[in-house]
Protein backbone atom coordinates (compact mmCIF):
# COMPACT_ATOMS: atom_id res chain seq x y z
CA UNK A 1 0.00 0.00 0.00
CA UNK A 2 1.39 3.63 -0.95
CA UNK A 3 1.54 6.29 1.22
CA UNK A 4 -0.57 8.93 0.72
CA UNK A 5 1.18 12.14 -0.90
CA UNK A 6 1.20 15.09 1.40
CA UNK A 7 -1.36 17.17 1.58
CA UNK A 8 -0.61 20.70 0.64
CA UNK A 9 -1.33 23.69 2.73
CA UNK A 10 -3.41 25.96 2.12
CA UNK A 11 -1.83 29.44 1.39
CA UNK A 12 -4.53 31.50 1.59
CA UNK A 13 -4.82 35.10 -0.77
CA UNK A 14 -2.29 36.22 -2.13
CA UNK A 15 -1.13 39.55 -0.45
CA UNK A 16 1.90 40.25 -2.51
CA UNK A 17 0.16 42.89 -4.51
CA UNK A 18 -0.07 45.41 -1.10
CA UNK A 19 3.22 47.22 -2.86
CA UNK A 20 1.68 48.33 -5.46
CA UNK A 21 -1.24 49.52 -3.34
CA UNK A 22 0.41 51.39 -1.42
CA UNK A 23 2.84 52.97 -3.93
CA UNK A 24 -0.32 54.07 -5.80
CA UNK A 25 -1.59 55.86 -2.36
CA UNK A 26 1.48 57.36 -1.89
CA UNK A 27 1.56 58.53 -5.11
CA UNK A 28 -2.26 60.15 -4.50
CA UNK A 29 -0.98 61.86 -1.51
CA UNK A 30 1.77 63.56 -3.28
CA UNK A 31 -0.24 64.74 -6.05
CA UNK A 32 -2.81 65.85 -2.85
CA UNK A 33 0.08 68.07 -1.74
CA UNK A 34 1.47 69.21 -5.00
CA UNK A 35 -2.17 70.59 -5.44
CA UNK A 36 -2.68 72.51 -2.06
CA UNK A 37 0.66 74.08 -2.35
CA UNK A 38 -0.54 75.36 -5.83
CA UNK A 39 -3.68 76.71 -4.47
CA UNK A 40 -2.50 78.33 -1.30
CA UNK A 41 -1.92 81.84 -2.22
CA UNK A 42 -4.83 81.57 -5.24
CA UNK A 43 -6.85 85.00 -4.95
CA UNK A 44 -10.33 83.82 -4.05
CA UNK A 45 -11.71 87.12 -6.53
CA UNK A 46 -9.56 86.19 -9.29
CA UNK A 47 -10.86 82.41 -8.99
CA UNK A 48 -14.33 83.09 -8.67
CA UNK A 49 -13.91 85.51 -11.64
CA UNK A 50 -12.21 82.82 -14.01
CA UNK A 51 -14.60 80.20 -13.38
CA UNK A 52 -17.64 82.73 -14.01
CA UNK A 53 -15.87 83.40 -17.00
CA UNK A 54 -15.33 79.94 -17.88
CA UNK A 55 -19.10 78.61 -17.02
CA UNK A 56 -20.31 81.16 -18.65
CA UNK A 57 -18.61 80.22 -22.39
CA UNK A 58 -19.40 76.79 -21.74
CA UNK A 59 -22.77 77.39 -21.83
CA UNK A 60 -22.42 79.43 -24.97
CA UNK A 61 -23.52 83.13 -23.09
CA UNK A 62 -21.72 86.43 -23.01
CA UNK A 63 -18.59 86.39 -20.86
CA UNK A 64 -19.36 88.38 -17.88
CA UNK A 65 -17.76 91.70 -17.90
CA UNK A 66 -16.48 92.22 -14.33
CA UNK A 67 -12.81 92.92 -13.08
CA UNK A 68 -11.13 90.38 -11.33
CA UNK A 69 -12.04 91.54 -7.33
CA UNK A 70 -9.09 91.51 -5.10
CA UNK A 71 -6.41 91.98 -8.23
CA UNK A 72 -3.85 94.68 -7.81
CA UNK A 73 -3.83 94.80 -12.15
CA UNK A 74 -7.56 95.80 -11.94
CA UNK A 75 -7.34 98.31 -9.04
CA UNK A 76 -4.59 100.18 -10.82
CA UNK A 77 -6.54 101.05 -14.13
CA UNK A 78 -10.27 103.36 -13.02
CA UNK A 79 -13.20 102.50 -15.49
CA UNK A 80 -16.15 103.95 -16.64
CA UNK A 81 -18.68 101.34 -15.08
CA UNK A 82 -17.42 97.51 -15.22
CA UNK A 83 -13.74 96.64 -16.33
CA UNK A 84 -13.54 93.43 -18.35
CA UNK A 85 -10.14 91.45 -17.78
CA UNK A 86 -8.03 90.84 -20.95
CA UNK A 87 -9.24 87.11 -20.55
CA UNK A 88 -12.91 88.07 -20.48
CA UNK A 89 -12.72 90.49 -22.96
CA UNK A 90 -10.74 87.84 -25.23
CA UNK A 91 -13.88 85.64 -24.78
CA UNK A 92 -16.54 88.45 -25.87
CA UNK A 93 -14.46 89.50 -28.84
CA UNK A 94 -14.45 85.98 -29.94
CA UNK A 95 -18.30 85.47 -29.48
CA UNK A 96 -18.72 89.08 -31.96
CA UNK A 97 -16.12 88.16 -34.68
CA UNK A 98 -17.25 84.62 -34.82
CA UNK A 99 -18.61 84.64 -38.41
CA UNK A 100 -14.92 86.04 -39.41
CA UNK A 101 -12.86 84.03 -37.52
CA UNK A 102 -11.20 82.56 -40.71
CA UNK A 103 -10.28 86.31 -41.80
CA UNK A 104 -10.11 87.97 -38.18
CA UNK A 105 -7.56 86.05 -35.10
CA UNK A 106 -7.23 87.06 -31.56
CA UNK A 107 -4.35 86.21 -29.75
CA UNK A 108 -3.64 86.24 -26.06
CA UNK A 109 -0.30 87.99 -25.24
CA UNK A 110 0.71 88.46 -21.81
CA UNK A 111 -0.12 92.12 -21.58
CA UNK A 112 -2.39 92.28 -24.18
CA UNK A 113 -4.70 90.99 -26.93
CA UNK A 114 -4.02 91.16 -30.14
CA UNK A 115 -6.76 91.72 -33.12
CA UNK A 116 -4.77 90.66 -36.50
CA UNK A 117 -6.71 92.64 -39.41
CA UNK A 118 -5.78 91.33 -42.82
CA UNK A 119 -5.53 93.64 -45.33
CA UNK A 120 -6.47 92.09 -48.33
CA UNK A 121 -10.03 92.27 -46.33
CA UNK A 122 -9.91 95.86 -44.74
CA UNK A 123 -8.15 97.79 -47.93
CA UNK A 124 -7.38 97.89 -51.35
CA UNK A 125 -4.39 97.09 -52.87
CA UNK A 126 -1.96 100.20 -52.35
CA UNK A 127 -4.48 102.17 -50.59
CA UNK A 128 -5.44 102.85 -46.72
CA UNK A 129 -8.77 103.54 -46.93
CA UNK A 130 -11.14 101.12 -45.44
CA UNK A 131 -13.15 98.68 -46.88
CA UNK A 132 -17.08 98.17 -46.48
CA UNK A 133 -16.37 94.77 -44.81
CA UNK A 134 -13.33 96.19 -42.47
CA UNK A 135 -16.19 99.17 -40.91
CA UNK A 136 -18.97 96.45 -40.81
CA UNK A 137 -16.17 94.23 -38.69
CA UNK A 138 -15.05 97.10 -36.88
CA UNK A 139 -17.90 98.02 -35.90
CA UNK A 140 -19.03 95.01 -34.09
CA UNK A 141 -15.62 95.06 -32.10
CA UNK A 142 -15.63 98.82 -30.94
CA UNK A 143 -17.86 98.84 -28.17
CA UNK A 144 -16.13 95.90 -25.61
CA UNK A 145 -13.04 98.13 -25.82
CA UNK A 146 -14.71 102.01 -25.50
CA UNK A 147 -15.26 103.38 -22.03
CA UNK A 148 -13.51 100.18 -20.21
CA UNK A 149 -10.25 101.54 -19.43
CA UNK A 150 -8.13 100.35 -22.70
CA UNK A 151 -5.51 101.59 -24.74
CA UNK A 152 -4.81 100.51 -27.83
CA UNK A 153 -1.71 100.35 -30.20
CA UNK A 154 -2.43 99.98 -33.78
CA UNK A 155 -0.01 98.62 -35.53
CA UNK A 156 0.25 98.86 -39.75
CA UNK A 157 2.36 96.07 -41.59
CA UNK A 158 3.37 95.86 -44.95
CA UNK A 159 5.05 92.42 -46.89
CA UNK A 160 8.48 93.41 -48.52
CA UNK A 161 7.05 94.34 -52.15
CA UNK A 162 8.25 98.19 -52.05
CA UNK A 163 5.75 100.54 -53.18
CA UNK A 164 6.84 103.50 -54.94
CA UNK A 165 3.70 106.27 -55.65
CA UNK A 166 2.81 109.94 -55.00
CA UNK A 167 0.84 109.63 -51.93
CA UNK A 168 3.21 106.35 -50.00
CA UNK A 169 7.23 106.40 -51.27
CA UNK A 170 7.47 103.31 -49.47
CA UNK A 171 5.85 100.78 -46.89
CA UNK A 172 6.79 102.70 -43.94
CA UNK A 173 3.90 106.07 -45.41
CA UNK A 174 1.52 102.90 -46.13
CA UNK A 175 1.53 100.98 -43.07
CA UNK A 176 1.26 103.88 -41.02
CA UNK A 177 -1.95 105.21 -42.81
CA UNK A 178 -3.28 101.88 -42.33
CA UNK A 179 -3.31 102.06 -39.09
CA UNK A 180 -3.64 105.32 -38.35
CA UNK A 181 -7.63 104.66 -40.74
CA UNK A 182 -8.46 102.05 -38.17
CA UNK A 183 -7.77 104.81 -34.86
CA UNK A 184 -9.79 107.21 -37.16
CA UNK A 185 -12.47 105.01 -37.18
CA UNK A 186 -12.17 104.07 -33.50
CA UNK A 187 -12.08 107.81 -32.82
CA UNK A 188 -14.88 108.81 -34.65
CA UNK A 189 -16.92 105.70 -32.60
CA UNK A 190 -16.12 107.42 -29.61
CA UNK A 191 -13.03 105.91 -28.21
CA UNK A 192 -10.68 108.79 -26.43
CA UNK A 193 -7.59 109.80 -28.98
CA UNK A 194 -5.15 110.13 -26.27
CA UNK A 195 -5.13 106.36 -25.23
CA UNK A 196 -4.57 105.32 -28.74
CA UNK A 197 -0.92 104.79 -30.14
CA UNK A 198 -0.54 103.94 -33.59
CA UNK A 199 2.85 102.59 -35.57
CA UNK A 200 3.78 102.03 -39.11
CA UNK A 201 6.23 99.02 -39.35
CA UNK A 202 6.43 98.55 -43.04
CA UNK A 203 8.02 94.79 -43.16
CA UNK A 204 10.16 94.71 -40.07
CA UNK A 205 7.96 92.21 -38.33
CA UNK A 206 6.65 89.67 -40.54
CA UNK A 207 4.80 86.87 -39.75
CA UNK A 208 6.09 84.37 -41.77
CA UNK A 209 9.48 84.60 -44.20
CA UNK A 210 8.17 86.74 -47.33
CA UNK A 211 10.57 84.62 -49.60
CA UNK A 212 12.01 81.01 -49.60
CA UNK A 213 15.67 80.39 -49.44
CA UNK A 214 16.41 80.82 -53.23
CA UNK A 215 14.80 84.61 -52.88
CA UNK A 216 11.64 83.90 -54.61
CA UNK A 217 8.83 85.34 -52.93
CA UNK A 218 6.19 82.85 -51.38
CA UNK A 219 2.54 84.71 -52.26
CA UNK A 220 0.56 82.92 -49.48
CA UNK A 221 3.29 84.01 -46.73
CA UNK A 222 3.06 87.59 -48.20
CA UNK A 223 -0.70 88.03 -47.82
CA UNK A 224 -0.09 87.08 -44.26
CA UNK A 225 1.97 89.55 -43.82
CA UNK A 226 -0.03 92.28 -44.46
CA UNK A 227 -2.38 92.96 -42.00
CA UNK A 228 -2.83 95.37 -39.11
CA UNK A 229 -3.07 94.54 -35.80
CA UNK A 230 -4.36 96.16 -32.03
CA UNK A 231 -3.38 95.55 -29.21
CA UNK A 232 -5.71 95.98 -26.33
CA UNK A 233 -3.94 96.70 -23.05
CA UNK A 234 -5.46 98.25 -19.52
CA UNK A 235 -4.66 102.24 -20.09
CA UNK A 236 -2.03 103.11 -16.86
CA UNK A 237 -3.23 105.77 -14.60
CA UNK A 238 -1.32 109.09 -14.43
Amino acid sequence: MNPLPPRKKNRGPDNSTWALSFADMMMLLMCFFVVMLGIAKVDQGRYEAVSDILAEAMKGKAAPSRAMEGDPQSSRFPVEGRKKNLFALQLELAKLIDQDAETVSLRMRPDAVAISLPSTVFFRIGEAGLTARAREILSRIVAPLTGHGYRLTIEGHTDDIPIRSARYPSNWELSSARAASVARYFIGEGFPRDEIEIKGLADTEPLVPNRDESGNPIVENQSRNRRVTILVRPAPTA
